[in-house]
């Protein structure tokens, strides 16, 4: 099966690059990469950005681990956004490995 990965890898790298550009240390925190590398990706035109979106592969690896994949899509089958906020906000403690 192949699948199409580009406007996802465009749009997410897109707010990446938005959120380098303020916060580079956070984006590279989030990406699990080099400071230097979230420079780069902050400085990025649009025109150059454009690009990513010729790779069809995702660029984006899931880091969570199994317990927190299951919390969440249990919350999100149950319409329970406050246990929803709670999961996002223990996200951004366990993402880097």
């Amino acid at each position: 099966m192949n699948f199409d990965f580009s406007e996802v890898n465009l749009a997410y790298l897109i707010q990446a690059r938005d959120l380098a550009k303020r916060d580079p240390e956070l984006v590279a925190t989030m990406l699990g990469m080099p400071n230097d590398m979230t420079r780069l990706l902050a400085g990025l035109t649009a025109k150059e950005i454009a690009h990513v979106s010729l790779i069809k592969q995702p660029l984006l690896i899931p880091r969570q681990e199994a317990w927190w994949w299951s919390r969440l899509f249990t919350a999100v089958r149950e319409g329970r956004t406050e246990e929803i906020e709670a999961i996002m906000e223990h996200a951004s403690l366990i993402t880097v490995p």
